[in-house]
This record gives C-alpha cells, structure tokens and sequence, in this order.
C-alpha cells in the first residue's frame, strides 16, 4: 500500500503533531502482544474500576475500525479487562509496548477533555468532566510509576 502525499507547507503544527502521534501508535500497535509482560502495574480498586471502564471505551472504538493490528490490540484489552476485574490482585503484568499504548490512549484522551468547551450553561458537564480529568490524570502518574 503507498502512502498517501502531503504538502508540508498546507499543514500547521497541530495537524503535523496528530499525525505523528498516530504514526507513533499504529507501530505502537504493531508490536503488542508479542514480547513478554515482565512490567507490573500496581492499582487501587478505584484505578481498576476506572480503568475497566475506559477499557470498555476503547474497545467501542476500535471494535468499528476495520485494522488488522486490532486482533492483538483487542486480545491485550480482553486480558487488561480480565485482570482489572479479579478483586484478590492488584499487580496487572504488561510488557513495555502494551504499556505505552495504554498511556498514549490515556493522554490522547486527556489531551481530547482539555481540549473540550463549554458555553456558560454547560456548568454540570464542565463539572463531570473536571471530575474525570483528575481521574484521568491520577491514573496516568500511577502508570508512569
């Protein structure tokens, strides 16, 4: 498959960065669920509800896109999914490639909330969406540990 050419001179720094943050994520997407998950991740009950839940949201997402990364993107969300569920264990194995591809949905995600506005009624949406954002964010630092 060629890729498709771009005139870099049309395009401004936000549209070139998006670009190469999905660059980045497809290789990142490539290499998922083939070493070894020697990394361990340790959540409270809170951050693995959160992020069965963001889990949940991911898979809406790439359960509609037609790619063929999505098989060992999908085995890797089962199995996340699978381990946030278990009550006895806080430790959850990944190995270093699942781990960035966590965080970078994460951030992309946070990036996406930041980025929102409202108009002045919206006050309880903007409220909600503070609430998530620090969640986001606390979960984010316990993965960056």
């Amino acid at each position: 498959m060629k890729g498709q050419r771009i005139n870099p001179n049309n395009l401004n720094p936000m549209q070139m960065n998006n670009m190469s943050s999905m660059a980045g994520m497809m290789n990142t997407m490539q290499k998922i669920g083939k070493s070894k998950r020697k990394y361990t991740i340790n959540l409270d009950k809170a951050n693995k509800k959160f992020l069965s839940k963001f889990i949940d949201e991911i898979k809406k997402q790439f359960g509609s896109s037609p790619i063929p990364q999505g098989q060992g993107v999908m085995a890797f969300l089962d199995y996340l999914k699978n381990e946030c569920e278990k009550k006895d264990k806080k430790e959850v194995k990944v190995s270093f490639e699942e781990l960035e591809f966590l965080k970078k949905m994460l951030s992309d995600s946070l990036r996406g909330i930041e980025g929102m506005k409202f108009k002045w009624y919206q006050f309880p949406k903007k409220i909600f969406l503070n609430i998530m954002l620090k969640q986001y964010k606390y979960l984010l630092e316990e993965l960056k540990k």
